[in-house]
Order: structure tokens, then C-alpha cells, then sequence
């Protein structure tokens, strides 16, 4: 006996349902009438078709971090690449925008950082969008706030991950895949409505502008290519920010033992930190550079070291070999991907890890172990024979 979807031809295909109402039609077809799930199918269809017409629109939001900014181009990309025409729009924080010019057809700043007046732009914003009418909505951001955003904006079509408290107000969810990088693993949003051909690395394009006032700010250091490293000692999370007196001794035994000028990069609140680590202050660049900027510095440089943070995802955006330092977190959360350009420095503790995001506090009584016993000696191990190329 066949089994087919009752609702249209479209949803017509054999397999049953328990769950399923079921009923006996003349030519002795079982007919299934969930009809939820014929209706996320038309509705996807619809998308796809309107996508394919070149008269689509298609919104992401993503307003974390500036490193899951950078982790959604892959995302953007394989939009593009499967539907060249459409209208592509990010929602994301303003300090991030910059990263994305030139994947995008329009970048939607919305300043959440900033409480006073934050209801007031959240209604802005939701009209800009509503005004707008996309189609469709990715969402890698898991946030309530991102669901409630998008659903607002009577976007009808709404796909994210079935992770996190945003994903009861989507239409579409994904399975949210551990262990997979985080680029790899947001193409998994597109693939709902195309088939995706892309290795999931991040990418950034500095402008030649930028990078022609990094090539000046680099030759009067007295820099080139190939000749400095760069440390970031920063990051939001205390659990994140390797010792910076540990940064301090290795900037030293580089530029003594191996006479390799060391630059720091990071943002304005790191500039203290970035001040205790390099002897010359025209070294600390902390505060100095956009974030294409630091991209620019980064992929000229032998190599970088920094903790999971920015800084790192910039660094695989632009090929640059580096060392990552984990604290409290770990490369399993899939925010690191396995190349060959990689390396990562990270104590086996019974505690490790204990955050997925990291935190600004030690929950093992304020030690620190996983960072604090993480010594010089273990990274100038690791990048030996960087050293000597």
C-alpha cells in the first residue's frame, strides 16, 4: 500500500506517520493530513522560488561578538553564491560592521550595548525590517532577543538552530551540530533552501585604503612582511585573557633570542595591557586599528598568538599561522577549525573547560590554573620551528 501526504502533490512522497491522522482514499493510498509540515515545505519552496526570481530579499542577524561576526562570512558567501541576484542584509552591532563590507548589500547597525534607549531602537530597528519585507531570515545568533526581533519584523520565513531560547519563535530549526566549526556549521542555515559547496572558513577583505595605511604605519616601524609577530593580550572574558605577564616574558624572548620585533593589537581596553607587553610603546598598536586593520597587520606577520578570542578567528580569516591559548574554553566547541596553520596550547584539568563562551570569573576558587599554568616555555615549544623559517 502506498503512503502519500495528503495536503498536494508537493508533499506527496512514501513514508508514513504514526502520529499522523491517517485515512483510506479510493485507490487505497494512506494519506497523512500534518499539514505543519506540508506548510514548512510550501513555505520553503516559496522562498526558494522568489530567491531564484532575483527579486528575493534575505536578512542575517547576528549581533554578538566581533569573532561570531567574523564566523557568519562563510554564511554570507554561500548566499551569494547561490543567489547572486538577491538583496542580502545583515543586522549587526556597529563596532562590527566594518568587517563585512563587501559581502553584503546592506548593513543594518543596531547598537544593543548601550541600555538607555534600548527599547526605543528595538522598535526602529523592527520597523526598518518590517518595512523592508525579507523573505526570509538566518539566524546564527540564538538570542531571545534576535528570535524576537525577526518575528516582530513579520519576516515569514525564520531559520536558526534549535539551540537556545530564540529558537522557539522560528519556522525553521536546524540542528545544532557540537564539534563542527562554527563556519562549517552555519552553512547549515543556507542549506536549507540550496545546496552548499563551501570549505566554511572565515574570510575578511581589507579595502585597499586600509591596507595602504598599514603598509605606511609598518614601514615607519621599520617593519616588513614576515618580520614581527603579533600578540593579543586581550579579550572580553577574564577566563580568556592568558597572563599578561606571560606575554610579557615571551615578547621578550622573541625579540631578544630570535630578534623578532613583537606588535600588540587588540581594542581601546586593551591598551594597558598591551603597554606591559612590548618594550616600545610604538609597537602597541591596542586601540590604533580597525578591526580590517588588525586583519591587514595579522596576515603580514609571521605569526600570531592570542587566546580564543577575535583576534584568533581574524587570523584564520586571513591564512596567518598562530597559536591559540584556551582557558576555560576548548576547540571541541567547534570555534576552531582543524588546519595546518593552527595550533592550540591548553592544560588537560578535570575542570577543563568549563564555559562554552567564557566567563569573567574562575569557579575553581579563582585559580586560573588552565591559564595561569600555561608557561612561556610551552608556547615558544610550539612555534620552534616558525622561528627558524
Amino acid at each position: 500500500m502506498n503512503t502519500r501526504w495528503g495536503c498536494c502533490d508537493h508533499c506527496t512522497r512514501k513514508r508514513g506517520s504514526e502520529e499522523a491522522r491517517k485515512r483510506e482514499d479510493k485507490k487505497g493510498e494512506v494519506v497523512t493530513t500534518d499539514r505543519q509540515e506540508c506548510l514548512s515545505h510550501h513555505l520553503l519552496d516559496s522562498v526558494r522560488d522568489t530567491l531564484l526570481s532575483g527579486e528575493g530579499k534575505v536578512l542575517v542577524i547576528q549581533t554578538a561578538f566581533l569573532g561570531d561576526v567574523i564566523l557568519i562570512t562563510p554564511l554570507l558567501r554561500a548566499v551569494k553564491k547561490a543567489y547572486p541576484s538577491v538583496r542580502l542584509s545583515v543586522v549587526t552591532i556597529p563596532e562590527c560592521a566594518g568587517v563585512l563590507d563587501g559581502f553584503v548589500d546592506e548593513i543594518i547597525r543596531f547598537d544593543k550595548r548601550n541600555w538607555r534607549g534600548l527599547a526605543k531602537r528595538q522598535d526602529e530597528l523592527v520597523r526598518k525590517i518590517r518595512s523592508s519585507k525579507f523573505d526570509v531570515v538566518l539566524m546564527p545568533h540564538r538570542s531571545l532577543r534576535s528570535g524576537i526581533i525577526a518575528l516582530r519584523s513579520n519576516i515569514p520565513c525564520r531559520i536558526g538552530f534549535g539551540r537556545g531560547a530564540g529558537s522557539l519563535l522560528l519556522t525553521h530549526r536546524i540542528p545544532y551540530k557540537y564539534g563542527v566549526y562554527e563556519g562549517k556549521r552555519n552553512l547549515g542555515l543556507v542549506e536549507k533552501l540550496a545546496p552548499v559547496n563551501d570549505n566554511g572558513l572565515p574570510e575578511l577583505r581589507p579595502g585597499d585604503e586600509e591596507i595602504e595605511r598599514v603598509e605606511k604605519l609598518l614601514a615607519k616601524l621599520g617593519l616588513h612582511p614576515d618580520g614581527y609577530a603579533v600578540l593579543s593580550p586581550g579579550s572580553v572574558w577574564r577566563t580568556k585573557r592568558w597572563h599578561v605577564e606571560h606575554f610579557r616574558e615571551l615578547a621578550q624572548r622573541l625579540e631578544k633570542d630570535h630578534d623578532l620585533p613583537v606588535l600588540t593589537i587588540g581594542g581601546e581596553e586593551d591598551k594597558s595591557a598591551g603597554s606591559k607587553v612590548v618594550s616600545n610603546e610604538e609597537h602597541n598598536l591596542a586601540g590604533k586599528l580597525t578591526p580590517l586593520g588588525s586583519a591587514a597587520v595579522i596576515s603580514r606577520a609571521r605569526f600570531a598568538i592570542s587566546g580564543d578570542t577575535a583576534p584568533a578567528h581574524i587570523g584564520i580569516a586571513m591564512g596567518t599561522r598562530q597559536v591559540i591559548i584556551f582557558g576555560s574554553t576548548s576547540p571541541r566547541f567547534g570555534f576552531v577549525p582543524d588546519i595546518s596553520t593552527v595550533r592550540i596550547v591548553q592544560l588537560p584539568l578535570w575542570c577543563h573547560p568549563c564555559s562554552d563562551h567564557g566567563r569573567n570569573f574562575c569557579p575553581r576558587w579563582g585559580s586560573y590554573k588552565c591559564l595561569n599554568n600555561i608557561k612561556p616555555d610551552m608556547v615558544m615549544e610550539v612555534i620552534k620551528d616558525w622561528l627558524s623559517s
